[in-house]
């Protein structure tokens, strides 16, 4: 303070600091961020229209199903494995799933963008079967499921030292099964990981009994799918969040344990690193698969719920008769 006329009191003015070399660099910095993000969300949100607009009519007639339904309200389900599924339409299929990761925040922008992908890269896994429903008229992806086998190029022990890990293995850090125990009989071509479940950002907004349906038909496609298979699949494994995937699995499986304590993470070098970052807690799980009987009443009562005059009513039949357990336990 100055003292002013008569006595009064003056504050003193401020004195300007000017900019450091540090501040300038720190303003350039930001900038250049802010152009960057502006240009990662042009480049999601044209991928993703782009991949709305491409159509897989045509792939029922060019492929070699597992399993197939058409319907007559033009709704097509089927599964298709990756060595039955010609290159342009994996492609594509690719090209969906990394748009609607991108769309949920489960891809990371900036390596797609800096990599300038426009679909998933095929990742070194073995067999992958895609399971999905298609609008026929259009070709578009209505909802999608995969899972994907081993890539032991022979069957080998669960707990063998020198078994290949399923991606959810790694991003878990644990061998599932030196926590679950399996049989010794179960070999590493008799698991199955259960991955990408996603459905196009549209389908969001249908009906509720359009989902539900969709939903069953899904569930009727992966169980018949699981038939098909050579040898017979004994286990299914993966991750999710507690109070989704998992609590969905007990719909229709009815032996499931949930392993307990794991932290898992990918480098965020990997596309799918934000995975482990936007969802909440995520839990590995091994299931018991259905065969046999049990899998054959399964698909029995998918089919019923299907055709009933009240589907959801056959849906609730369905979870009440399956009554799925959840076990758990903690490393």
């Amino acid at each position: 303070m100055t003292a002013g006329p008569a006595g009064t009191a003056v504050a003193a003015a401020a004195v300007p600091v000017p900019p450091t070399a540090a501040d300038a660099v720190t303003d350039v910095a930001a900038a250049e961020d802010a152009r960057l993000a502006g240009r990662r969300s042009r480049y999601v949100a044209d991928l993703t229209a782009m991949h709305d607009r491409i159509s897989l009519r045509g792939l029922v007639d060019r492929c070699d199903p597992l399993y197939v339904a058409r319907r007559p309200d033009g709704l097509t389900v089927l599964a298709v494995p990756q060595s039955g599924l010609p290159d342009r339409y994996r492609l594509m299929i690719y090209g969906f799933r990394l748009a609607q990761y991108l769309r949920l925040r489960f891809a990371s922008d900036e390596i797609a963008y800096g990599s300038a992908l426009f679909a998933e890269p095929h990742d070194d896994h073995g067999e992958e079967v895609h399971v999905m429903a298609l609008r026929e008229e259009t070709g578009a992806i209505l909802r999608y499921v995969s899972y994907v086998g081993t890539t032991d190029e022979q069957p080998l022990p669960l707990t063998h030292p020198a078994r290949r890990p399923f991606p959810a293995e790694v991003a878990h850090g644990v061998n599932f099964f030196d926590h679950v125990p399996v049989p010794d009989s179960v070999h590493s071509d008799e698991v199955w990981e259960v991955k990408r479940l996603v459905q196009r950002g549209s389908e969001q907004d249908a009906s509720a009994a359009t989902r539900l349906r969709v939903s069953l038909e899904m569930m009727l496609a992966f169980y018949r799918t699981l038939r098909a298979l050579d040898p017979a699949p004994r286990y299914l494994v993966g991750d999710g969040e507690e109070g989704l995937a998992i609590r969905r699995l007990t719909r229709s499986l009815r032996d499931i344990t949930v392993i307990e304590g794991t932290a898992p993470s990918l480098p965020h070098t990997d596309l799918h690193f934000p995975l482990y970052v936007t969802r909440d807690v995520v839990k590995p799980f091994v299931a018991r698969a259905p065969g046999g009987e049990e899998l054959d009443r399964l698909i029995g009562w998918l089919e019923r719920a299907l055709t009933a005059a009240d589907p959801l009513a056959g849906f609730k039949n369905l979870v009440a008769t399956v009554e799925g357990t959840i076990r758990r336990v903690r490393i």
